[in-house]
């Protein structure tokens, strides 16, 4: 199913200061994180891009995040300003992202058109959401760029939960979510994939 009012905009402007390496870099048999989450988004949107401080190893249009140093709100707004599109919004480091789940996501927020400025995965039994797995619609700008001038960065709060649209999940979908952040999230990959798939 694709989206062709969707621009997909891959989130690459992290330190990596808690993996102690460059996670883009990071290779699951074959690809780098963010080319396969490139690679993904593709599938459902219109146009790609990457966001960040530094130009990725990608094929993939790239831009300069140019609010840094406040996490992944910064290059949301700044791809909502340079593309004035609704933008699929996705993390890099999700090594186990799947194409069911984009596709639940996109379908979800096509059969619910209304007021909500977000769409996105909830856990069921924490509440949890998983803002960096959403669909961001063009009037959310005004909602982040009000919390950013607050001081406040967190998405979830900038974005309240009236302007949301939830698609519930639970545990046994958790491992969909997961994000690479520590080293010992590497080696739970490593644990995972076939030896030798996996390189820094």
């Amino acid at each position: 199913m694709t989206a062709q009012d969707l621009s997909a905009v891959i989130l690459a402007g992290g330190k990596s200061t808690r993996l102690g390496r460059d996670k883009t870099r990071v290779r699951i048999q074959g690809q780098t994180l963010v080319q396969r989450m490139v690679s993904l988004a593709r599938r459902f949107c219109r146009s790609t891009w990457v966001v960040g401080q530094h130009p990725q190893q990608v094929d993939a249009p790239w831009m300069l995040d140019e609010i840094p140093g406040i996490g992944p709100m910064g290059g949301i707004i700044t791809a909502l300003k340079r593309l004035s599109s609704p933008c699929l919004v996705l993390a890099c480091d999700l090594p186990a992202m799947h194409e069911d789940l984009l596709a639940r996501l996109i379908a979800h927020r096509s059969s619910s058109p209304g007021r909500q400025c977000m769409t996105t995965f909830m856990q069921e039994q924490t509440g949890y959401i998983e803002s960096l797995v959403a669909v961001y619609e063009t009037r959310c700008l005004d909602l982040l760029l009000a919390s950013y001038e607050k001081g406040c960065y967190r998405l979830s709060t900038a974005v309240p939960p009236e302007y949301r649209l939830h698609i519930p999940y639970g545990i046994q979908e958790e491992h969909f979510f997961f994000n690479v952040n520590y080293p010992g999230d590497l080696e739970k990959i490593l644990s995972e994939v076939n030896p030798g798939t996996l390189t820094g």
